[in-house]
């Protein structure tokens, strides 16, 4: 393929190019690919499909962003996609709150996000731009879940799986507050341990419990949202409501360690802050800065390593900032190839967020039902549970099944 005639000679990256300046050259690349396939199959009827919807799909997102101010390719960033996925997800909400009136599907959200992306691909391609922004985690965790229509597919943290991670972080942070309970490694060790189990038994969504990029809503659960003498987490429910999910026993012990060894001076302080160095000194220095401190103790303040800075935000009464949702992923991964979780059988070669959320339905759908299962996932509509669990009872069908033709055997 032929770059271009008026695109950017390699290694050029240009500062003022509009965002649909090449949009024409994409589209009529996408569209040669029509011509090198059989005009009568069912390949070429696809890709003329894809292009009158990549026709359709990209100019509207190029109208929506200059609406917002964003006219460049080299002014676009990780930010305005994920504000981007936002306002998709917010379209499905409407459909799901008024029926088949308004909004669309996750379905075509998810496809209309992807041609955008193809568009930013080639855009990457011929160096306009250095990187994409709609391939990142912080554009993609705004969007709606993505649709399956296998639930089987699906990742759902087994029994072995859930045991073989919670017994590797409860030893992890046995060893790490033994050597140093004061040490950045014992902080973040408790802290993982207690995030495992939180994910692992209470079927919460990453969002509900981690801080979510570009939703000042979520902002991470505090000290104030948990009691663990009730044994009930309270968190903003997906439809943006205030709900209460049950936390079961078995977080409660990792909680109040992990509780005991932070020592937040104040409710308020998130359960799962972020240890990122950088990110405790943004946040120590904003906080000090609003409330006055002279620029000499500010640098000192944030010059200090992590554990220091920490005990900082105790003295004076600081607020960290929350573990993120890319952040809880990037945590669950590292864990997972440590404690070397088999997950040869899964969609993801590592333990998920949404995975621990499957695998307590499971658990619920297994032991106490279908009724239980969609109680513990806070599912308004009992069709979500079931789509969920589908594999689930087409199994049971089939045990059923074999019950009533034994006896034509």
């Amino acid at each position: 393929m032929a770059p271009p005639a008026d695109g950017p000679q390699s290694g050029e990256i240009t500062g003022e190019t509009p965002l649909d300046d090449p949009l024409p050259d994409f589209l009529d690349a996408k569209a040669k690919t029509i011509g090198e396939t059989d005009s009568a199959g069912e390949e070429a009827q696809r890709s003329g499909n894809y292009v009158q919807a990549l026709e359709r799909v990209v100019p509207d997102w190029i109208e929506w962003m200059d609406s917002r101010g964003v006219t460049t390719l080299e002014a676009l960033d990780s930010r305005h996609l994920a504000r981007y996925a936002g306002h998709l997800a917010r379209r499905v909400n409407a459909r799901r709150a008024n029926g088949d009136a308004e909004g669309i599907t996750p379905a075509t959200a998810w496809n209309y996000y992807s041609l955008v992306s193809a568009y930013l691909h080639y855009c990457q391609q011929w160096e306009y731009i250095a990187e994409n922004p709609a391939d990142t985690d912080r554009a993609k965790d705004e969007m709606p879940d993505r649709p399956t229509t296998d639930s089987g597919q699906q990742q759902f943290w087994s029994q072995q799986q859930r045991e073989t991670i919670v017994s590797y972080v409860d030893e992890r942070a046995h060893d790490a507050i033994d050597a140093d309970p004061r040490s950045r490694e014992a902080l973040t060790a408790a802290r993982d341990r207690a995030l495992v189990y939180v994910l692992g038994f209470s079927g919460v969504r990453g969002a509900e419990v981690l801080a979510a990029s570009r939703d000042d809503r979520r902002t991470g659960i505090t000290w104030a949202d948990i009691d663990t003498d009730q044994e009930i987490l309270t968190v903003l429910g997906k439809s943006q409501k205030v709900e209460k999910a049950p936390l079961t026993d078995r977080p409660v012990g990792a909680l109040n360690r992990w509780q005991t060894l932070l020592d937040p001076p104040a409710e308020t302080w998130p359960v799962f802050p972020s240890f990122h160095l950088a990110s405790l000194r943004e946040a120590a220095r904003s906080q000090l800065q609003d409330r006055g401190v002279d620029p000499e103790t500010i640098d000192t303040v944030t010059g200090l390593s992590t554990a220091d800075l920490v005990d900082v935000f105790r003295e004076r009464d600081l607020t960290p900032p929350a573990l993120t949702t890319e952040g809880g992923r990037y945590t669950l991964k590292k864990l997972s190839q440590e404690a070397a979780v088999d997950c040869s059988a899964d969609s993801k070669d590592y333990l998920t967020l949404h995975g621990a959320r499957r695998g307590v339905g499971e658990a619920y759908y297994d032991e106490a039902g279908f009724s239980d299962a969609q109680r513990v996932l806070r599912h308004e509509d009992p069709s979500t549970t079931s789509k969920m669990y589908a594999h689930k009872e087409a199994s049971e069908l089939s045990d059923v099944g074999s019950e009533i033709f034994s006896s034509e055997e």
